[in-house]
């Protein structure tokens, strides 16, 4: 933000929201609203006895049995996907190692091992020092009479 003071909001009891009552039901709504409860009563009655009857059950066979194509058909679909990006990549990687000089690859790594190496045996020369005695071995000494 920038530099200007932030918002205050000030709520003030004449602001407070008011508090609803509840009003009291007339005669003729309460009736309106029984009715509409035993109508939903027999609504559900009349539903569960159709879902129920021959006809409800050989609509939910039916739907059960487009659901399963529906299922199979994306299942059939999303392996087919799944297969051609596979042969995608196998083509794509069988192509890589066609083009790929591996002379050259194998003398980039080799030389990139053996300055490693070469940094390596400087540091180790570096520690040792010329002017640190060496223990001579037995060979040594044998080669120089």
């Amino acid at each position: 933000m920038n530099e200007q003071e932030p918002i205050r909001i000030v709520i003030e009891e004449e602001d407070l929201p008011l508090k609803v009552e509840r009003e009291k039901t007339s005669a003729p709504k309460a009736v309106a609203q029984d009715t509409s409860r035993k109508a939903a009563v027999v609504a559900k009655a009349v539903a569960a006895k159709a879902w129920n009857s021959d006809a409800g059950r050989a609509a939910a066979k039916k739907l059960q049995e487009a659901s399963d194509r529906g299922v199979r058909y994306v299942g059939t679909r999303m392996a087919d996907a799944a297969e051609e990006q596979a042969k995608q990549t196998a083509a794509a990687v069988q192509e890589r190692l066609k083009t790929t000089d591996w002379q050259e690859e194998a003398k980039v790594g080799l030389t990139g091992g053996l300055q490693w190496l070469s940094a390596q045996v400087a540091e180790l020369a570096e520690r040792v020092g010329p002017g640190e005695p060496t223990e001579k071995s037995p060979t040594d000494s044998d080669q120089s009479s």
